[in-house]
């Protein structure tokens, strides 16, 4: 298998602007031995109130559903944008915590060449994927569930969006040759969820949604298959955001029509993006140009980018609804970067310089990684 999001020469120019730089090099070590101190995690070790019972099953809780005041005891009720603090939470944060060591110690053990760092980041995911006692359900069907309305919802699925980083970091492993059997094990469990994601019932829900839900459970789709080796699913939903989700998600002038009616809509557009970013990624280190693909009418996310760069540069423009004025608003942003990085595009580049000029390297991620460690 080759390098899903990574060019040979980018990691070479990678390697040789840390080992010219000892002091950035050190910083890198020093987050990968902090991340080094991770310890075991699995969805078996926070007992969850799942319907199934089975403490291998991943279970979340919507995040902006609330009790009723009105009703107390009753259904939930819905305040988007508004997130409760006191939904069960355990499982996606040891997900977003296992996503993010072991893309971080993957990028470290390839750029510092230790396998060490390679070692730790294939244990943990064999705990979490593989281990017969530990690993998870390769399903969601109890993913974001609501209290008093349903057990779980297909609108879950876009919890696993953050195993992209899994998949970027074990890729990158996998190119050096090492721990390539334990990976194979891996890829079964991401074979198993790819397919209950496109043939049972809430996954054939997701991936028909109407907004970024059907665009993330597409990049997942693709993402997976292209892990697991099923090239064609993966041209599968290369096709599908050819011809469902820019056609029908974008307007004329490139905009998430769905996106802009959210309380928090520059998040949303931003996070959309995101999702379009990783799969035109993919899809261009397999030799399929979505970067540059329109439509008849113009769409595509060439045009989706002109229209939100004037926002990203200035946020006070934007003129939709974002109720958390600080959420997402001023970090970098994958899709800016490649995009700036496709488009040849100056004047994001210098953009996404001032949003992370007061950043600490290693410290700013994204789902491939750690964003200091993606190309530019």
């Amino acid at each position: 298998m080759s390098y899903l999001f990574m060019k040979a020469e980018d990691i070479i120019h990678i390697k040789e602007k840390l080992n010219g730089n000892s002091e950035l090099q050190q910083t890198l070590k020093n987050k990968a031995d902090t991340l080094m101190q991770t310890p075991p995690l699995s969805v078996t070790f926070h007992k969850s109130p799942a319907a199934s019972g089975n403490s291998h099953d991943y279970f979340s809780e919507g995040p902006y559903w609330w009790p009723d005041e009105k009703n107390p005891g009753g259904p939930y009720i819905r305040r988007d944008g508004e997130v409760n603090p006191n939904r069960f939470n355990h499982h996606f944060e040891d997900m977003q915590t296992l996503s993010d060591v072991i893309a971080g110690l993957a990028q470290a053990g390839l750029f510092l060449e230790s396998d060490e760092y390679m070692q730790k980041a294939v244990s943990l995911a064999e705990i979490w994927f593989v281990n017969k006692a530990t690993k998870m359900s390769p399903h969601l069907e109890y993913g974001q569930a609501v209290r008093g309305i349903c057990d779980g919802r297909s609108i879950g699925i876009i919890d696993t969006a953050q195993l992209i980083k899994v998949v970027a970091g074990l890729n990158l492993i996998e190119q050096t040759g090492k721990f390539t059997e334990q990976i194979e094990l891996v890829k079964d469990w991401f074979r198993d969820y790819v397919y209950w994601m496109n043939h049972s019932e809430k996954g054939l829900e997701e991936k028909n949604y109407f907004n970024n839900h059907a665009n993330w459970w597409n990049t997942q789709a693709a993402v997976f298959s292209a892990f697991a080796g099923d090239d064609a699913l993966m041209n599968e939903c290369f096709e599908k955001y050819r011809n469902d989700v820019i056609p029908n998600q974008t307007n004329n002038e490139g905009a998430f029509s769905d996106e802009l009616t959210r309380t928090i809509s520059y998040f949303y557009t931003l996070f959309n993006l995101e999702a379009c970013a990783i799969i035109c990624e993919l899809a261009y280190h397999k030799g399929v140009d979505l970067w540059n693909f329109i439509t008849k009418e113009g769409k595509g996310i060439k045009k989706s980018i002109s229209f939100f760069k004037p926002y990203y540069i200035n946020p006070f423009l934007w003129p939709h609804q974002q109720l958390n004025a600080h959420k997402g608003v001023m970090r970098e942003w994958l899709p800016m970067r490649l995009a700036a990085l496709h488009f040849c595009d100056a004047e994001l580049r210098r953009a996404n310089q001032f949003r992370r000029k007061d950043m600490k390297p290693f410290t700013a991620t994204c789902n491939l990684g750690l964003l200091d460690l993606i190309q530019e």
